[in-house]
């Protein structure tokens, strides 16, 4: 199974990566859950905004993250 590179950056500017395995590249907001897991030391629920086409994307947005990118890992 192929594994993906997901990196973000923080308001701080440090990037970051996360590594998953999927058959197919992960969507945005697929990649946004990897994100949160690991940038977001505890989540609140009620703060996912449930008006938005990509929730995850815009919790982070929220919190400074930005995802940079998603690309095969060799």
């Amino acid at each position: 199974m192929p594994k993906w590179k997901i990196t973000y950056s923080n308001s701080d500017g440090n990037t970051s990566v996360v590594e998953t395995q999927s058959e197919q590249k992960p969507e945005m907001e697929q990649a946004a859950a990897l994100i949160s897991d690991q940038a977001l030391e505890r989540v609140d629920k009620s703060e996912i905004p449930r008006d938005h086409e990509s929730p995850m994307v815009a919790l982070l947005e929220r919190h400074g993250i930005t995802i940079t990118g998603i690309a095969e890992a060799e």
